[in-house]
């Protein structure tokens, strides 16, 4: 919570330069949770490594300062972070097991979420692989989608507050600014909003939040709905593709400024992410709320068709009727145009071929064969790449159809030389495909250094 500056009832206190956390004693007891060591702290308070004596686990603890609880606003806003969380049961967000005071310590016990945080990973390693990067993307877009079930918008999305499980699964923690949007009612959930009988805590014209992650509304005071988790999400993605956020701004009237003047598409500060994905990236960033996704259901449905699909090794067969669907329409206009028009044919296929790549990003016949071209690192194939991919796998055919319309036309010499050529080429190519049979690369793919993937979507 470091660049988190919540408000009080008194003043805005940069609590990270001011307070000084409290230390509980390894050995203390809060009710029947030991509290064994200090693995963080922060502006509000501390988060030690604890142990339930009930049942017998580890715990996380999470406490508030002495001097903050004295504070309504600030006690208030703790209880409200623990009763958000408690009645956000799913896989992908912290759970809250208990919240109360023992002797003057304000404290929560939490699911113990021990692999770091997001923001952790990238100061380790730098930007993270794009297939690992959409799988939390998804995870957590999920888990907002509950929250939106129940009323809750997060306000303080970013990478620091997504927590790794020992598995690597994605966990969102830290609901200490979450406001509502609606109390849902007895059709919508057995549970009613955490935030529906707090009085006291409207947050319409505060600003809180993270800056280099808060939507132009939320820096602005507006009221907020799930839009503006919509846009800290999608600048929170950014930066574990990219490495850094979207914005670095010391100021809230900064940040706008640099919103409205455009942020940095995903495929220009980080070309190898798939299109499909940074797409979706660049969407959730717009200034605009009404130009986002509008619900974090229709987010995830875009972020599941973009995430990493099954690799299923496509059959030889299935590789063949591909590739014949590819090459009959060419065949059929040869075989009426040959000596008329000789170009007809190579020309078809050139268009053909093009066409797909480009509309459909595979060939007609792998696209209607279900297949998908892409990289070993599962990423797109650039246009170039997936150019000489498509030459080195049928410009033999155009060769060899432009040399048997020269021998049609008595050009003996060229034609010749043309017609070698072109069988020499498609010999290769055809035993070059013979891998495929044994399910590994074909000569085609460890050229281009791509691969071919069974579209299962």
């Amino acid at each position: 919570m470091s660049e988190t500056v919540p408000p009080t009832a008194r003043s805005p206190v940069p609590l990270t330069e001011v307070l000084v956390p409290a230390e509980l004693t390894p050995g203390t007891y809060l009710h029947h949770f030991r509290v064994d060591r200090r693995i963080a702290s922060g502006g509000m308070g501390a988060v030690y490594l604890g142990f339930d004596t009930s049942l017998n686990r580890p715990v996380a603890l999470k406490t508030l300062r002495p001097e903050l609880a004295g504070d309504p606003s600030f006690l208030a806003r703790f209880q409200r972070e623990a009763q958000s969380q408690a009645n956000l049961v799913h896989p992908h967000v912290v759970q809250v097991y208990f919240v109360g005071e023992e002797r003057g310590v304000w404290f929560m016990a939490m699911q113990l979420v021990d692999g770091g945080s997001l923001q952790d990973a990238v100061d380790r390693g730098g930007p993270l692989p794009w297939t690992q990067v959409a799988t939390h993307f998804l995870g957590i877009t999920e888990a907002l989608v509950e929250a939106a079930r129940l009323g809750i918008v997060h306000r303080d999305l970013k990478p620091a507050n997504v927590l790794l499980d020992r598995y690597g699964i994605a966990h969102v923690a830290d609901f200490g600014l979450v406001t509502a949007t609606h109390a849902p009612s007895d059709h919508d959930t057995l549970v009613r909003s955490p935030l529906a009988s707090v009085a006291g805590l409207s947050v319409a014209g505060s600003v809180m939040g993270t800056l280099p992650y808060m939507a132009p509304e939320q820096l602005r005071g507006e009221p907020l709905d799930q839009r503006a988790d919509v846009y800290g999400l999608g600048a929170t993605i950014f930066h574990l593709l990219v490495g850094s956020p979207p914005v670095n701004a010391r100021t809230a009237a900064e940040a706008l400024q640099k919103i409205q003047a455009g942020i940095v598409p995903v495929r220009r500060a980080r070309p190898e992410t798939p299109r499909a994905l940074a797409t979706i990236v660049d969407r959730c960033l717009l200034p605009d709320p009404a130009a986002r996704f509008q619900s974090h259901q229709d987010l995830a449905w875009a972020v599941r068709h973009a995430a990493p699909q099954p690799q299923v090794v496509p059959a030889p067969l299935v590789r063949l009727v591909a590739g014949l669907l590819d090459l009959v329409p060419a065949a059929g206009i040869f075989v009426l145009f040959f000596e008329k028009a000789p170009w007809a044919a190579p020309v078809w296929l050139a268009l053909w071929l093009a066409l797909g790549i480009g509309f459909l990003g595979a060939s007609p016949g792998q696209w209607l064969m279900r297949l998908r071209v892409r990289t070993r690192s599962d990423g797109d194939v650039p246009p170039l790449r997936a150019l000489g991919r498509t030459v080195l796998q049928w410009g033999w055919a155009a060769v060899v159809a432009i040399g048997y319309s020269l021998i049609t036309h008595g050009v003996d010499l060229s034609a010749s030389v043309l017609m070698v050529f072109g069988v020499a080429w498609a010999a290769l190519a055809l035993l070059g495909a013979l891998p495929a049979a044994l399910r590994k690369p074909t000569l085609v793919d460890s050229l281009t250094r791509t691969r071919v993937l069974v579209d299962v979507r």
